[in-house]
């Protein structure tokens, strides 16, 4: 099975690890608590194919016609040139953008600032229908959403304003995120002020501009809310009680019990021990699965001395 890492809906609810057979046929599985994986990744990475848009509502995945590995990435050259939807992030500059993206690009959009376990606060952007579903992909532990845009060429224009001005990052690494649970350098209260502070800073850029450059957006003030399935990671993070997965996803054999989930992030158990370890899945994506019956060894874990 070819992974294509792990998929959040629309709306809060069940995530899933999306799968595709060598026909290319999907065998996502529902990652509910208590679901258990096992499986061997085999040695290599492919693409993952791309992206045809027709439409804002209608996406097709080309999938890679070779079975050759990649050396990096999720993308072969071949695809990343085919890929309607890469140019997404550069249309407010470039302009340029095939009929089906520039209809995706044309509905409402999003400009929120979300806040990771790290300590880093990003600004990004989300259409419409992908509200909510954006913010809880990427993992983020408190996030905020602080204007309504007409389009994505006007929601980037202000997201590009909040880096210039504020000095917020665009992109947080996967595996910074996964290192943020660990490190446990604030707390949840702590990422709550953080992100606070940073999104009325945003507001208060974005008020202070004129007409011409909000270009019909408008300042709301409304606060996401994180994905039920995050919610013991989030527990363990605040408690100091999380683990590092002793093996790394990308290689090996695996075998465990998934107990909660943050954007990429899996919380899980390993042959019924109370502790909970963090496992960064984004490390399956492009990588080829053979489901069995495997087992991760837990690691020796030395309880708190006081």
């Amino acid at each position: 099975m070819l992974c294509r890492g792990i998929r959040w809906p629309a709306e809060p609810g069940t995530p899933t690890l999306v799968l595709d057979d060598a026909q290319g046929h999907g065998h996502d599985v529902p990652l509910d608590p208590g679901t258990e994986l096992g499986f061997t990744v085999l040695p290599g990475r492919w693409c993952l194919g791309h992206q045809l848009i027709k439409d804002r509502t209608h996406r097709t995945l080309v999938p890679y016609p070779s079975d050759e590995k990649l050396a990096a990435g999720t993308q072969c050259t071949r695809c990343q040139s085919l890929d309607e939807s890469r140019p997404m992030h550069d249309f407010h500059r470039s302009g340029r953008a095939g009929a089906g993206l520039r209809d995706y690009l044309g509905q409402p959009h999003w400009l929120y600032v979300a806040t990771f376990a790290h300590g880093t606060t990003k600004v990004g952007t989300a259409a419409g229908p992908s509200k909510w579903r954006r913010l809880a992909e990427q993992g983020a532990i408190t996030a905020r959403y602080i204007a309504w845009c007409p389009d994505g060429a006007a929601v980037r224009i202000l997201e590009d304003l909040a880096t210039a001005e504020l000095g917020l990052t665009q992109q947080v690494r996967a595996a910074s995120k996964a290192r943020g649970l660990l490190e446990n350098a604030v707390g949840i209260a702590e990422l709550e002020a953080l992100n606070a502070a940073a999104a009325a800073e945003a507001r208060t850029l974005l008020s202070g501009l004129d007409a011409g450059i909000l270009a019909g957006s408008y300042v709301v003030e409304e606060t996401w809310e994180a994905p039920e399935q995050g919610r013991e990671l989030l527990a363990g993070f605040d408690a100091h009680l999380l683990q590092p997965y002793p093996e790394y996803l990308s290689h090996g054999q695996h075998g465990f019990v998934v107990h909660s989930i943050s954007g990429q992030v899996l919380g899980v158990g390993l042959l019924g021990q109370p502790e909970t370890f963090v496992a960064n899945a984004a490390l399956l994506k492009g990588r080829k699965l053979l489901f069995g019956t495997y087992v991760t060894e837990p690691p020796a874990v030395q309880g708190a001395l006081f």
